[in-house]
């Protein structure tokens, strides 16, 4: 090879190299595993389905966001220590192997500095984009959540009123604390009936909302889409990142991005104040006193 092909080949090596290593060192989401990273998504929990808050759907999107923070700190390290080899190497060596690289592989090397090019501004519009959507959903997500609230009320409004006509007509007042109490058993049933009434027409309310196919799921699966989905965005930053591992013939197979787990957590996050607006089941608070 003659020294002016030599001397074209390192021009390109080096500019290469340049943008690698600022890809390296500016990028907060860095790479994907060569072989397909763990879903995220397989540990946040299918959205509850049913009308009452007690179900236990918050203690497992809490339990989910924990073990997410906790593979994103492993992640962290993994990365840190790949990160930290690539730094420890010699400028003039890693001139060199992305050289050799850019020989064995001239048309990938250019492609990668093109996708670069193209990466950062596919990422600006992708969270100019997530932005003007998560303002549109919080407000539809406003007016969903007072739709809910009015339909609830409505449903159990006049139960409740039947019921507290019961304890005012069929009760006594116990002790210094004057709590109310029942004295016929055929009133505290039809009062154990109505609290039993008071759930049903809830849930009946609540249905089309949470309920399978309601609109809030509905409106989750549009955050995800419109919003999160974006900010995870495509992974040519990460393709970058290992082919940098690669042609400094570093073991960076397992450098990959914490952002899908960010993402998913933040999922986590929205879901658990965007399911809290449900009631809890109403019980029986007076009782029979014979």
């Amino acid at each position: 090879m003659s020294p002016h092909v030599m001397t074209s080949t390192y021009r390109h090596a080096a500019a290469v190299l340049v943008v690698l290593t600022a890809i390296g060192t500016t990028r907060s989401a860095p790479a994907q595993t060569t072989q397909a990273p763990a879903d995220p998504w397989t540990l946040v929990p299918a959205l509850a389905t049913s009308c009452f808050a007690e179900d236990g759907f918050n203690d497992r999107l809490q339990a989910a966001s924990a073990a997410i923070g906790a593979e994103m700190e492993k992640q962290k390290k993994v990365n840190e220590a790949a990160r930290e080899r690539f730094d420890k190497m010699d400028m003039g060596e890693k001139a060199q192997r992305m050289q050799a690289f850019m020989m064995m592989n001239p048309q990938a090397a250019m492609k990668m500095m093109q996708a670069e090019q193209a990466a950062g501004s596919a990422a600006q519009t992708a969270i100019a984009g997530a932005n003007e959507s998560s303002a549109r959903l919080a407000g539809e997500l406003e007016q969903l959540q007072g739709a809910f609230r009015a339909a609830a009320e409505q449903a159990v409004t006049p139960i409740r009123a039947r019921q507290q006509a019961l304890i005012k007509a069929k009760t006594i007042l116990l002790g210094e604390a004057a709590i109310p109490a029942f004295t016929a058993a055929g009133d505290h049933a039809q009062y154990v009936q109505l609290v039993a009434e008071e759930n049903a027409a809830y849930e009946r309310a609540c249905a089309p909302y949470f309920g399978p196919n309601g609109s809030f799921h509905k409106w989750a699966s549009s955050y995800r889409t419109e919003v999160v989905d974006k900010l995870v965005g495509d992974n040519s930053g990460d393709a970058i990142m290992i082919m940098q591992m690669q042609a400094m013939d570093l073991p960076g197979g397992n450098y990959r991005s914490t952002t899908p787990l960010q993402q998913a957590d933040n999922f986590l996050q929205r879901m658990q104040t965007v399911w809290a607006v449900r009631l809890n089941r109403a019980t029986p608070r007076i009782e029979l006193k014979k």
